[in-house]
């Protein structure tokens, strides 16, 4: 039950309101607060079950009941809150201690996004214990100042490299980032700590990294003599990944382990539930979409096999009728993602007309669009207007005015909200409404960025814009879309998906 609890309570720090089990559960989701053995087909229910048993039995519950299955923290409990009997209890301590470093070290190391493969100066700045300190992990998981340090193990064997789908938790941008996954691995715990690595964090990482792979993979025993012995292992890099509140709280080590000879790896054997559909993928003939892998298995994918991945921008067509007869295209995608790029093949060849959203709010906000006016500024404004009274509603309407002087097929280029796309189906119904929603990993839209007019900003910055409140909404969008392209490469190869993708579309 603690385990529940604990991540509850998190959840309900964080979020400052009450909220109810469901909406719980997929808070800590989002922030990878579960841990994989927590598996279950209905956590929220689980949840709902534990949070209730805890209120009613527990004279000291540290959580409080706002209304029928709502719950908030007996702490932060205000008083225009109508609450059932309950008394504040201290929170319980988490029971795994996990291993931590400021997240700011690696400034002073160099900052980076996705995979360093120069690990040697980093481990010397960043992995020793004048700086990494154990934590409790719920603490760790609730802060952004500090990253908690992971291996990723690639399992490798005759030029073929395990492969996975972890876990039975789904979300939204689970979609987006696939669910396959090629790297074992987890937390490096204070009780990987021993006699042996005492200030060795080389073997230290070794050593997590066999604890792991015992656990995870049901090993022969060749290979359980191999790992204890501290051999086929090796470092690849470091992985960094700023571009979620998720990755910004990790720091992982990318590591390799070959296996024996064993012929036991033929049919190779789970040793946790939480790994499924556990099968070799062959590097000599890599038939895999990259975009069937969650982000970290693709930046390991390009990073250390970028002639065996099909790296080309892809597509796929959820439904075409929203694109057949009248209808208003809405292109969806983060920034840098490549929606300009589309935007003017769209309209030069197929006949579309460009609404841009950001014009649109500019006049709501009073101020020039970005360039003229500096994107912090200007998305901090246009957040403080989606968030009046009927702000999604207004701009939908707005949008819709602006489609109606426009003969043919209308292009709106930069929803950001769901709310606004959802007011705009209402109010233009009969017409149909397609969602085209461009996904641009961060490290390749922080390229496509850059190239724009000589910009010069500093990757930190970059993903902070995109991580902006008033851009939250847009991989959820993902979900919904009718249509996705997917942008792996560079400018030439990208413009030929979207034409590949209109041509599918009107097939």
């Amino acid at each position: 039950m603690g385990q529940f609890l604990d991540i509850a309570e998190t959840v309900l720090r964080k979020h400052l309101r009450p909220m109810k089990p469901k909406a719980i559960v997929d808070a800590a989701k989002d922030d990878d607060l579960f841990s994989d053995k927590l598996s279950g087909n209905t956590p929220h229910q689980t949840m709902k079950a534990k949070l209730t048993v805890d209120v009613i039995r527990n004279s000291a519950s540290r959580f409080v009941r706002t209304a029928p299955n709502t719950f908030f923290l007996r702490e932060l409990f205000a008083s225009h809150l109508t609450a059932y009997s309950a008394t504040p209890q201290l929170p319980s301590g988490a029971n795994e201690v996990v291993l931590v470093c400021p997240s700011k070290i690696l400034d002073k190391a160099g900052r980076f996004q996705g995979i360093k493969r120069s690990w040697k100066t980093y481990f010397q700045i960043v992995l020793n214990d004048a700086v990494c300190k154990p934590i409790a992990r719920m603490e760790a998981e609730q802060r952004e100042d500090i990253k908690q340090l992971l291996t990723y193990t690639l399992v490798t064997h005759n030029n073929r490299l395990l492969c996975f789908r972890r876990g039975k938790f789904n979300r939204v941008e689970d979609y987006l980032r696939g669910s396959l996954c090629i790297g074992f691995g987890g937390h490096v715990s204070d009780l990987d700590r021993t006699l042996y690595n005492y200030q060795d964090y080389k073997q230290l990482i070794f050593d997590n990294a066999s604890r792991e792979l015992l656990e995870e993979l049901k090993l022969p025993e060749q290979d359980v003599a191999r790992l204890r012995a501290g051999q086929g292992l090796s470092i690849l890099g470091l992985l960094n990944d700023d571009s979620s509140a998720t990755g910004r709280k990790h720091l992982a080590v990318v590591l390799r382990y070959e296996l024996s000879h064993s012929t036991s790896w033929e049919r190779p054997v789970k040793g946790e539930k939480s790994i499924n559909q556990l099968r070799w993928i062959d590097l000599a003939d890599f038939s895999e979409e990259l975009r069937e892998f969650e982000y970290w298995s693709q930046l390991c994918l390009t990073e250390f096999y970028p002639h065996m991945v099909r790296t080309q921008p892809s597509s796929i067509i959820r439904r075409k009728a929203p694109f057949q007869g009248r209808h208003i295209l809405c292109l969806i995608g983060g920034i840098g993602s490549g929606k300009s790029a589309a935007t003017r093949i769209l309209t030069a060849e197929y006949g579309y007309s460009e609404i841009n959203t950001g014009r649109v709010m500019a006049k709501f906000i009073k101020m020039p669009p970005v360039s003229s006016t500096t994107r912090e500024v200007f998305q901090d404004k246009a957040w403080a207007f989606i968030q009046r009274n009927r702000g999604p509603e207004r701009l939908a309407a707005a949008l819709l005015k602006e489609a109606k002087r426009v003969d043919g097929h209308v292009l709106i280029d930069g929803i950001r909200q769901r709310a606004t796309v959802e007011a705009l189906k209402k109010l233009a119904y009969p017409t149909k409404i397609a969602l085209l929603f461009v996904y641009t990993p961060p490290h390749i839209a922080y390229e496509f960025y850059l190239g724009r007019g000589g910009l010069t900003v500093k990757i930190e910055k970059f993903l902070k814009l995109c991580d902006a409140p008033v851009e939250a909404d847009i991989k959820k969008l993902i979900a919904d879309a009718d249509a996705i392209l997917y942008n792996w490469t560079g400018k030439l190869k990208y413009e030929q998906a979207v034409r590949k993708l209109m041509q599918g579309i009107y097939e």
